[in-house]
């Protein structure tokens, strides 16, 4: 399986990520390779980003780089208005390689339908299939809000609607025990610092999960266990609507960070 990688690559844990799933790839686990690298931002415009294409460069894969910022400026666009512009463009320039999905890691933009009805796209989201939209920190602040103790991440399709794409897999994680029910009790009473450990504890946990969960998933969707289908996930040749539960796979995969 090829893999086209879309990133922003705004922060160290983009590397890591990047790293990770290239060592998958070298162990065989992700039977594949990664045939581009799209970033939209350019070269020596932040450290993370240029650290990914210095390490895409070493290893020949090729980058492709577009400043967001840059294309809308000199256009006098907004992103709103500039989007499809913008993607057209991208289009233009990842379209010329031969890979078999685009994987979005830590890409910081919504894709228009130029790109995810041209390609399949997959994403990952920090929620569980038919759980909390929007970004990372307001699902955590849903999930402590709400008082759920059981919570993970998905991969799942890109399509018009944010975070509405059908699920593909899924991972579960959870925060129990006495610490827990004490931070949980004290939040529910307005205390702003047993809220702060909580959100805490619960990134630490969602963290666990990603980088697997992409990494598992991108191994099943190349060793033909999972495939997708007319942009739907199949499982065992069933359809798998709601995504396949890979927890018990997630779990065994050892984590890192820098």
């Amino acid at each position: 399986m090829r893999i086209c990688w879309f990133t922003t690559g705004r922060d160290d844990d983009a590397v890591t990520l990047f790293t990770d799933v290239i060592g998958a790839i070298d162990e065989g686990v992700i039977e594949g390779a990664i045939a581009a690298v799209f970033l939209n931002r350019e070269r020596h415009e932040s450290g993370p980003s240029d650290t990914i294409i210095a390490l895409a460069d070493e290893r020949s894969i090729p980058v492709e780089t577009l400043s967001t910022k840059r294309f809308l400026e000199e256009r006098g666009l907004v992103l709103g208005a500039g989007r499809g512009l913008f993607d057209a463009e991208v289009y233009a320039r990842v379209g010329k390689f031969d890979f078999d999905v685009v994987f979005l890691a830590g890409y910081m933009l919504i894709l228009s339908p130029v790109v995810f009805d041209a390609f399949p796209v997959l994403n990952i989201h920090p929620s569980l299939p038919g759980g909390y939209k929007g970004k990372w920190e307001d699902v955590i602040n849903q999930t402590i809000d709400d008082g759920k103790r059981e919570f993970g991440a998905m991969v799942h399709m890109v399509e018009a609607v944010l975070d509405e794409g059908a699920p593909i897999t899924f991972a579960r994680a959870e925060l129990s025990g006495p610490v827990a029910d004490d931070l949980y009790r004290r939040t529910a009473e307005g205390d702003e610092s047993a809220r702060a450990e909580l959100f805490r504890m619960i990134r630490e946990k969602e963290f666990e999960v990603e980088t697997p969960l992409i990494i598992q998933t991108l191994s099943l969707l190349s060793k033909g266990v999972i495939e997708i289908r007319d942009k739907s996930p199949y499982f065992g040749d069933k359809p798998a609507r709601g995504g396949v539960d890979i927890t018990a796979e997630v779990r065994k995969w050892p984590v890192t960070r820098t």
